[in-house]
């Protein structure tokens, strides 16, 4: 009898246990990562972070974060035609991503 009673004790850890851990994985909190939610980040991360930084602080290409891209192009139109365009080593992106997509990224980097 008291065998049988180990047992479904034992049993009965196990199942708290197993409940426990998959409990942890359901319900795992956010790591920190910062990823990506609207189509302008999107972009951005996909096209721009490799040479900006991820978050805009620079890197190959000049920092785009706390408002060096409005300092630069206050006028909002003049920056869609400068990514569109492209010039020295920058990269037209004209012929890789729509208008709609070049003004989603551009309105994006004004707000790092």
């Amino acid at each position: 009898m008291f065998r049988r009673l180990v047992n479904v004790v034992e049993v009965l850890a196990l199942v708290a246990v197993v409940g426990v851990v998959l409990l942890l994985f359901a319900n795992e909190p956010d790591s920190g990562s910062s990823a990506p939610t609207t189509p302008g980040a999107q972009l951005y991360a996909a096209n721009c972070a490799g040479c900006h930084g991820a978050d805009g602080e620079g890197g190959t290409g000049p920092q785009l974060a706390g408002g060096a891209a409005v300092k630069r192009f206050p006028d909002l139109e003049d920056q869609i035609t400068f990514v569109t365009d492209g010039s020295g080593a920058m990269p037209a992106f004209g012929g890789r991503l729509s208008p709609n997509q070049i003004r989603q990224v551009v309105e994006y980097t004004r707000t790092l």
